[in-house]
């Protein structure tokens, strides 16, 4: 799978979600691109990534599209759902 933030930030666009994404983003202290290509063990890159996903989930969006939404497998996503 090839990532791409540019392609990244163009779905968040496309499905009005980049504000709010980069508002949760930053009240995590982490920019956008961190919360995209971050190391997956950094406390707040993770925190954030929680929050962010949680919110998706809570407006209805599933695990796949989420994972599809930020070039993930779907089981990091569902574990990090879990937590």
């Amino acid at each position: 799978m090839k990532r791409s933030f540019t392609k990244f930030e163009e779905r968040l666009r496309a499905g009005a979600l980049h504000a709010e994404i980069t508002k949760r983003a930053l009240a995590h202290h982490v920019t956008l691109r961190e919360l995209y290509e971050g190391v997956d063990r950094a406390p707040s890159i993770s925190a954030a990534r929680h929050a962010v996903y949680t919110w998706l989930s809570k407006k209805g969006k599933g695990v796949n599209e989420i994972a599809r939404l930020f070039d993930r497998m779907p089981n990091g996503v569902s574990r990090m759902l879990k937590r």
